[in-house]
C-alpha cells in the first residue's frame, strides 16, 4: 500500500484540492484532505509531496505511433530555416546508406525563408546516389529526389505531381501518388525497423506525463501493417496504447476483435496541402476547394455498416466541406438506426461553422481535437493565414463555441506531425491567438484527461482520480490552474505513475 501526502491533488472530477492520496495494487482506495488516517501512516510506501501538484495520467487522443517511432531514425526538419539548412541536415544525416529508403520529416515551407519547399534537383545535389522521401510535416504530400522517384516508380497522376513555371516536376506529390510512395517505403523497411524507435518514443511520452495513448494507425498515407505491429507488440509498450484501426474494411476489424473503427480515415486533407474540402476557395489558389476522397454512398454505406456492428466510428475531417458530408451522414445513419451512447468521433474538425457545431452536439458526436496546431500554424502570414486568409483563419479550432455547446472535445498531439506534449496542448487552447476561442485551464486539462477517457469508453476506470480508479498519474513542479496562462507550456513533469509504479522520475521531487 502507498500513501501520498502533502500534496495538491486535483482530481478532475471537481474543482476541489485534496492533500493525500492511498494506493493499493495499483489502484486509488483513498483521497482526502488534511492529515492521513492513522492506520494509513504505517503504508509500505510512503511518498511526501512535497507541496507539488498531482493530476491524473494525461492522454493523447490521436496520434501516429508507428510514425512517431521513425522520428528516431529519420531527418527532423523542425530547424530548418533555410533551404540551405535542409540541405545541410541531409548531408549530415549519418545513417543514409544504411536504410533502403531515407526518410525526412516535418518540414515545413512556412519555416524556410524562401517559403517554398526545395525542388529535387536542389535535393539531388546532396542526395544523388540515394533514395530520399520527405514528408511535409502533416503527411498529406511528400518530397522525393530524383533517386527516390525512379527508384519507387510511383504511377503517373498528373494532378497529383506539382510543376514549376518551366514545366518541370518538382518532386513534389499529393493526394493518391503520395500515399503510394509512403506505403512502398513502409514495405520496403522490416517490421523491426519500425520499432526500432519505441523505447526512445516512450521515454519521451512518459517524461510528458502521458499515460494512455490513442494510435491512429493504417489508412492511405501509412501502412496496412502498422495496426498489426501495435496490436502484436503491446505487451512491450510501458504505457497503455489503444488502436484506432484506420480502415473500411471491417473484416479486418472483426478479425482482431476491435471495437474500434476509422481513426484518420481521410475524408479529406490538410490545409498545408490545400486538401482540405471548403465551400470558399483558398486564399492563395482561387480555383481549389480541395478534395473530398469518399463519395456521399461510400460514407453512408460504411458507416452504416460499423453502427450496425456497435463499432465505435471516427473519421478524419478538416474543412467545413468535409464536416458538413460527415455530420450529415451521421445523421442519416443515427435517424435510421438510433443509438443512445455511441460515442461516434471526428478527428479535427478543424474549421467547423456554427451550424456544424450544434449538429454535433444534437447527435452526441465527440470531437477530437488539436489546440498545438493554433500554437505552431497561427503566427502572422503562416500556415492558416496563407492558405485561408486571416478573417477565415480566425476561425479555426473554435474550442470556446464548441464546449459552451457541452460537446466532449478530446485533446491530441497528431504526432508525429507534432510533438507528444499534452501540456503544450492545454495551453495553446488557453491561449488560443483568437480570444472568443481560448477555455480555461481546467477546461483545457479536462480535454487530455477525463474527456480523453470518455473518447474510448474509459472514463470508469482512467482520466480522474477517484476511489476504485486505476493508480495513473503525473506529479508537476507547478499548479497549472495557479500560475499565468502563458507559462502553462514551461511546467515541468516530475514524476509519472502507471497504475501506481513509477514510470518516470525526473528526481526534482527528491531535491
Amino acid at each position: 500500500m502507498e500513501l501520498y501526502k502533502n500534496g495538491s491533488i486535483i482530481t478532475m472530477e471537481q474543482e476541489k484540492v485534496f492533500t493525500y492520496m492511498l494506493v493499493d495494487q495499483g489502484t486509488i482506495v483513498e483521497i482526502g484532505k488534511g492529515d492521513p488516517p492513522e492506520g494509513y501512516r504505517g503504508a509500505s510506501v510512503l511518498v511526501d509531496l512535497k507541496g507539488k501538484t498531482v493530476l491524473p495520467g494525461f492522454f493523447d487522443s490521436h496520434m501516429h505511433l508507428i510514425s512517431t517511432f521513425f522520428n528516431e531514425t529519420s531527418i527532423l526538419f523542425d530547424d530548418a530555416r533555410s533551404i540551405s539548412d535542409v540541405l545541410q541536415l541531409i548531408e549530415m544525416h549519418q545513417n543514409k546508406y544504411d536504410q533502403p529508403v531515407v526518410l525526412g520529416k516535418r518540414l515545413s515551407q512556412f519555416n524556410l525563408k524562401e517559403r517554398r519547399l526545395p525542388t529535387r534537383h536542389e535535393l539531388d545535389k546532396v542526395s544523388g546516389n540515394f533514395p530520399l522521401v520527405i514528408n511535409s510535416i502533416e503527411f498529406h504530400s511528400v518530397l522525393m529526389n530524383s533517386y527516390a522517384m525512379n527508384f519507387l516508380r510511383i504511377p503517373f497522376l498528373s494532378i497529383d505531381y506539382e510543376k514549376n513555371e518551366l514545366n518541370q516536376f518538382t518532386g513534389r506529390i499529393r493526394n493518391s501518388s503520395a500515399a503510394i510512395a509512403l506505403k512502398k517505403v513502409y514495405s520496403l523497411l522490416s517490421d523491426d525497423f519500425h520499432l526500432v524507435g519505441a523505447d526512445k518514443t516512450f521515454q519521451k511520452a512518459v517524461k510528458k506525463g502521458l499515460t494512455t495513448l490513442v494510435a491512429v494507425e493504417g489508412g492511405p498515407l501509412f501502412h496496412p501493417k502498422h495496426p498489426d505491429l501495435i496490436l502484436e507488440n503491446k505487451h512491450r509498450f510501458p504505457i497503455d496504447v489503444e488502436l484506432f484501426y484506420s480502415t473500411t474494411d471491417l473484416k479486418k476489424i472483426v478479425a482482431r476483435e476491435l471495437t474500434r473503427a476509422g481513426g484518420d480515415l481521410f475524408l479529406d486533407g490538410s490545409f498545408r496541402s490545400r486538401n482540405a474540402a471548403i465551400f470558399d476557395p483558398y486564399k492563395d489558389a482561387p480555383d481549389n476547394l480541395g478534395n473530398l476522397f469518399f463519395t456521399e454512398g461510400e460514407l453512408t454505406e460504411f458507416i452504416k455498416q460499423a453502427h450496425s456492428m456497435d463499432l465505435q466510428i471516427s473519421v478524419h475531417a478538416v474543412g467545413p466541406r468535409a464536416i458538413e458530408l460527415l455530420v450529415n451522414t451521421y445523421e442519416k445513419v443515427l435517424r435510421g438506426n438510433p443509438k443512445e451512447d455511441h460515442r461516434h468521433r471526428i478527428e479535427h474538425f478543424e474549421l467547423p461553422d456554427p451550424s456544424q457545431i450544434l449538429k454535433a452536439k444534437s447527435l452526441g458526436l465527440v470531437l477530437a481535437m488539436h489546440p498545438a496546431y493554433e500554437h505552431f500554424f497561427r503566427e502572422e502570414d503562416n500556415m492558416y493565414d496563407t492558405r485561408l486568409g486571416k478573417s477565415r483563419a480566425l476561425l479555426t479550432n473554435p474550442f470556446r463555441s464548441i464546449l459552451d455547446e457541452g460537446i466532449i472535445v478530446a485533446g491530441c498531439s497528431d504526432s508525429d506531425v507534432l510533438p507528444l506534449d499534452p501540456l503544450l496542448g492545454v495551453h495553446a487552447a488557453v491561449n488560443h491567438p483568437n480570444p472568443l476561442s481560448r477555455v480555461s485551464t481546467y477546461e483545457a486539462l479536462e480535454m487530455f484527461t477525463i474527456n480523453g477517457a470518455y473518447s474510448i469508453f474509459q472514463e470508469k476506470e482512467k482520466g480522474s482520480l477517484k476511489p476504485g480508479k486505476k493508480a495513473d498519474f503525473v506529479v508537476l513542479d507547478k499548479n497549472p490552474l495557479m500560475i499565468n496562462s502563458g507559462l502553462i507550456k514551461d511546467i515541468k513533469v516530475l514524476q509519472t505513475y502507471k497504475g501506481g509504479h513509477l514510470i518516470y522520475d525526473g528526481g526534482d521531487l527528491h531535491d
